[in-house]
């Protein structure tokens, strides 16, 4: 008789009760047709060392998981939210979409993802990047900028407005990537004006890899830029 399927399955509990955190789904608010805004919460949330720009993964079942940037966190209550972004039909989409109040939820972490230094941000990302914007700016002691390359205007700007960044740039998606050539230059203006500041590029990777290179002709190359791809075409997962 086959037995791998029995031992694959204890394995996995295994792993799980060592490296995850089990909470319930409290909280759900509709933001917009294209978001849903998530409160999670429970005992195993308190007391978690949680800084903005730090990730969590949600369980969807067996090895399938998503991760997600949470925009605040209450060790105290043991509470944190994230927001989805509903795109397309993959496994996080059809998770959010089927989230009701009173579900159980498995996550691991928090872990680091994006570590920004102390000092004003110039931040690039898109609609995945949205709750890590807003945490860095609840969290921010200096000044935080958005430039974001988003598919709909006119979905995202009430997100943003009610995460508390509605002055971020705001760029439409064009085919030939022409939208981009405008938030390259408003990035060089806000550093113009804020010679120190962190420069943090998530979101899709070619998008990233094309605004890392126009920073390299203004002269600016590492130091303190980071960059986190969240996702890319024909690839899913990506962490």
């Amino acid at each position: 008789m086959n037995d791998t399927p029995p031992r694959a399955g204890l394995l996995e509990s295994a792993l799980l009760k060592l490296f995850t955190r089990r909470a319930k789904i409290t909280g759900i608010e509709e933001a917009g047709p294209a978001f849903r805004l998530v409160t999670l919460g429970g005992d195993a949330l308190r007391n978690a060392a949680w800084t903005p720009g730090d990730k969590i993964q949600v369980q969807l079942g067996g090895w399938t998981q998503r991760t997600y940037t949470p925009m605040d966190w209450d060790a105290t209550y043991g509470r944190t939210r994230i927001l989805v972004y509903l795109h397309g039909e993959g496994p996080g989409t059809q998770w959010a979409r089927a989230l009701r109040k009173g579900d159980d939820c498995i996550v691991s972490g928090p872990r680091r993802s994006i570590a920004p230094e102390d000092g004003p941000l110039v931040v690039f990302g898109d609609e995945t990047s949205l709750g890590l914007v807003a945490a860095l700016r609840k969290d921010a002691q200096e000044e935080v900028h958005a430039l974001l390359e988003v598919s709909d205007d006119t979905a995202v700007r009430p997100v943003c407005d009610r995460l508390g960044i509605g002055d971020a740039v705001i760029g439409v998606r064009r085919a030939d990537g022409g939208h981009l050539a405008g938030l390259q230059s408003r990035m060089a203006t806000l550093l113009e004006a804020h010679a120190n500041a962190g420069i943090i590029l998530t979101g899709q990777a070619g998008s990233i890899q094309q605004m890392g290179r126009a920073l390299r002709q203004h002269g600016l190359h590492g130091g303190r830029r980071h960059a986190k791809a969240y996702w890319a075409p024909g690839k899913r997962g990506m962490d």
